[in-house]
């Protein structure tokens, strides 16, 4: 069975709300992408999310960036929204330094506090999403303003 990650595990620990972890390997059928599990839930594939972890150009400001995986982000407006002058994905070394996540687990909840987490507005238009939990397979099933709550979020209009 795989497991939260432990900084996952203390966010959501704290959360007073409700949510599900949902282990891929559980599941009744495989998941080899993000269609697969979300058919596998019965749910659109709006509400399964990706946090791309981003930094500005000079290396002052990182973001973590949660939109749905079918969406492209807009890196102008997350930069807006974080006051940089423009952003850019970090490097797979960045991510494992600064986050402690893997790629394929990256998750806006356990983050370092100068690492700040946007959510796009779209996300709301669902009662829960699914975010990463900080380890390959494993997803946490909450509300959107849970998320933003829990991650200490903003909350603005950040994909095409």
């Amino acid at each position: 069975m795989n497991e939260l990650h432990k900084n996952i595990r203390t966010a959501i620990d704290r959360l007073e709300a409700g949510y599900k972890i949902h282990d891929h390997n559980k599941l009744s059928s495989e998941i080899r992408n993000p269609n697969d599990f979300a058919a596998a839930l019965g749910y659109p594939i709006q509400r399964i999310t990706k946090t791309l972890l981003l930094h500005s150009h000079d290396g002052q400001v990182y973001v973590a960036a949660v939109c749905s995986v079918d969406r492209r982000l807009n890196f102008r407006s997350t930069a807006n929204a974080v006051g940089a002058k423009r952003v850019e994905v970090a490097s797979p070394e960045d991510l494992q330094v600064k986050t402690g996540y893997p790629k394929n687990g990256v998750s806006p909840l356990g983050l370092a506090e100068h690492i700040k987490v946007v959510v796009d507005r779209l996300l709301f238009d669902y009662p829960t999403v699914l975010i990463g939990g900080g380890a390959a397979k494993i997803e946490i099933e909450l509300s959107p303003s849970d998320l933003v709550r829990i991650s200490g979020a903003t909350v603005e209009s950040i994909t095409m």
